[in-house]
């Protein structure tokens, strides 16, 4: 059943898409260690500045779709 939960992630570097080409993914599983975020660290400490701004919340997700979306147009201000 979709929740929000009480929590104070902030975003980090294995947020941002890695390696030479826009394909990849942050490393989650430490399977491709030693690549770098993609981007410079000017554009990165752009992007996350901007993206902190914004109201947030952390949520959890459940394997029911239908739920899921109701759930998450409540506080996005959608017609449900």
């Amino acid at each position: 059943m979709p929740a929000v939960i009480d929590g104070d992630r902030t975003l980090g570097e294995g947020d941002f898409m890695s390696g030479a080409t826009e394909d990849r993914y942050p490393d989650h599983f430490g399977l491709a260690p030693g690549i770098g975020g993609g981007g410079d660290d000017l554009a990165r400490a752009t992007v996350t500045a901007r993206l902190t701004a914004l109201p947030h919340h952390e949520v959890v997700l459940g394997h029911d779709v239908n739920a899921n979306a109701d759930f998450l147009a409540e506080p996005a201000g959608l017609p449900q």
